[in-house]
């Protein structure tokens, strides 16, 4: 048992909370990681919105859409879909959303390993809320 123990503990001293943190999503199936570091490549728009007003604009439009919505966290400002047709079943497309100072609205970004899927989901998504809200 202390062996087990050390081990843990030099893991921790040696890589950081954040990447126990990490795994223990990895297993469990609910890191973020991959679609935060495609961020960088990620497409958006800004809507005239509030935060509130777009999550809840854009969990309409996945629903009626028959997306599965697999996370769904209001205060870190992300969703993640999944079952986008044409794509594997499994594939998520990030939905993260950036509250903007001042009045200038709220940005929405798609981020995914996928490019077909992360298009996909912006043409209908951007679309429909382009006729919900004036950008």
């Amino acid at each position: 048992m202390k062996k087990i123990f050390l081990l843990f503990f030099l893991v921790v001293v040696f890589t950081g909370c954040a990447t126990v943190k990490d795994v223990s999503r990895n297993f469990a199936g609910t890191s973020t990681r991959d679609l935060e570091a495609g961020k960088a490549d990620s497409v958006y728009q800004v809507y005239s919105c509030s935060m509130a007003d777009c999550f809840a604009a854009v969990t309409d439009v996945a629903d009626e859409n028959n997306y599965y919505t697999f996370m769904q966290d209001e205060a870190r400002g992300l969703i993640v879909i999944m079952n986008i047709p044409g794509c594997v079943d499994t594939t998520e497309v990030g939905i993260f959303f950036t509250a903007l100072s001042g009045q200038q609205g709220t940005r929405i970004e798609l981020s995914s390993r996928s490019s077909p899927a992360k298009k996909e989901v912006a043409k209908v998504l951007f679309s429909e809320l382009n006729d919900r809200f004036k950008k």
